[in-house]
């Protein structure tokens, strides 16, 4: 199957009788997207990853366009969006021009000098998709298909006819947990939210049953399971702006705008993530964060109050960390932590035994997970005559620590330097799912392992408690 590259300028020359066009050489995963053969492929997954340009290409295919039966449509959800600045309608005026094409502004169409044609338009409303009652069209795009409907993308399926051209739809979209289409490309998708390598570009086959979607590896098997169905082949290639190096050198400064996001749309835009929702609301508020980030690293004082809280990780990028916190005054201040992942137990165990030597906290929390156990007995060992505590977490008492500590951080009760680790964690820290939304969790969960020990600590302290009481 042709696309265009330098080897096929020539040819397009010779079939559409057009000057040579200096068409972009698409990058290895558009190039993935233009070869496949599937009936229906998906590409994309997160932002600049050249999905626009990668629909364009497919649909000016040299092969397509000798063809003056050839039409295809193109559609945006709304009118709006395709007219947009830099839109499909401004992109595709960069580059059909240069095979000939010329435009109906009005139509918002292109028609090549064999009768080609390729349209753009809209389906703002799900009635809309009426409107192709009866309508033969050889190719069908969706730009961000999660705008879509299910009803509508299947509802045009039914209207992908031709005499003379193999009817093929081709889509792309951002990821969105919350679209219909999250569910149908779950296989391709891993648990963590992020598309498998290894699955970008396999074919599936799929069939719709009682209204019920059907999946197999091969269309034979799933003519064999329901005699006379006709299966679809469908494909997901995925793509990130790092696959997209065009774009990078072209505006540099674009990957860094992504990165400026809150925590759910950088997962989402930028990491390509399928499983973070827009509607994760976040625990901890972000102004509260910001009121926060005024105290300092400090060594222990004499006569000072500390606890400390422990969250023990090993292995994999889990962190584990090691928190100190001074509760002689409020505001309750984060003075000294130990952060490391993929360090041995017995490292890690020494640099909690010196916070612990150190600070001589009124009170250690830790959390009693598999290696927990062994730190916990390994520090009381070390540490005769403190207060030690094994904490058993579980997702209701995650609930429970993470809402106090929510609570103790609004009401001004926290303070922590401005360079602590935890302040992106706490800000990307999902209300809903108790967890980090993207990224890590640990500095947030050692804070709140801590923090299950304050009413005690204070007691012991003779310190009023406040809040916590």
């Amino acid at each position: 199957m042709e696309i265009l590259t330098p080897k096929t300028r020539g040819k397009i020359k010779k079939r559409i009788g057009s000057i040579i066009p200096d068409f972009p050489i698409p990058q290895p995963k558009q190039k993935e997207f233009l070869v496949t053969s599937a009936d229906i492929a998906l590409f994309g997954g997160a932002a600049g990853s050249g999905k626009s340009l990668a629909i364009l290409l497919d649909f000016a295919r040299p092969e397509l366009l000798v063809n003056h039966h050839y039409g295809g449509v193109i559609f945006r959800r709304t009118y709006p969006e395709i007219r947009n600045e830099g839109g499909l309608w401004d992109e595709s005026g960069i580059w059909y021009p240069k095979l000939g094409a010329i435009a109906n502004e009005s139509r918002l169409t292109w028609k090549f000098p064999s009768g080609a044609t390729i349209r753009f338009s809209h389906l703002q409303h799900e009635k809309d998709i009426y409107r192709w009652q009866g309508a033969q069209v050889a190719r069908v795009g969706f730009d961000e298909l999660t705008h879509f409907s299910k009803k509508q993308f299947f509802y045009l399926l039914t209207r992908m006819r031709s005499l003379t051209i193999a009817p093929k739809l081709r889509a792309t979209c951002n990821p969105d947990a919350e679209s219909w289409l999250a569910e149908f490309i779950d296989w391709w998708i891993n648990e963590q939210g992020y598309p498998y390598p290894e699955r970008s570009g396999v074919l599936r086959y799929f069939i719709t049953h009682h209204n019920e979607i059907i999946w197999d590896d091969s269309a034979i098997a799933l003519q064999l399971r329901y005699p006379g169905c006709n299966p679809k082949s469908f494909t997901f290639i995925s793509a990130k702006l790092t696959d997209n190096p065009a774009l990078l050198q072209k505006d540099p400064a674009y990957l860094s705008n992504l990165e400026a996001q809150d925590s759910v749309e950088r997962s989402r835009l930028l990491d390509g993530n399928w499983h973070v929702k827009k509607s994760d609301s976040r625990l901890f508020n972000i102004v509260a964060i910001e009121q926060s980030c005024v105290g300092l690293w400090i060594p222990p004082k004499l006569g000072g109050n500390y606890i400390i809280g422990i969250d023990p990780n090993f292995g994999g990028d889990d962190y584990f960390v090691c928190q100190v916190w001074d509760i002689t005054l409020t505001p309750y201040t984060l003075v000294a932590q130990y952060r490391e992942q993929r360090r041995s137990m017995t490292y890690s165990v020494q640099q909690c035994d010196r916070h612990l030597k150190a600070y001589r906290p009124v009170v250690t929390a830790i959390e009693k997970n598999s290696g927990g156990i062994a730190v916990l007995e390994g520090l009381i060992a070390m540490n005769p005559g403190l207060r030690i505590e094994g904490i058993s977490t579980t997702q209701a008492s995650k609930v429970i620590m993470t809402d106090r500590l929510a609570i103790a951080l609004e009401s001004g009760l926290l303070v922590f330097p401005f360079d602590w680790a935890g302040i992106e964690e706490l800000k990307g820290f999902s209300k809903t799912k108790r967890m980090a939304i993207s990224g890590h969790d640990d500095c947030v969960m050692a804070a709140a392992i801590a923090f299950t020990q304050i009413e005690t600590a204070l007691r012991i302290s003779s310190i009023s408690p406040l809040l916590f009481s």
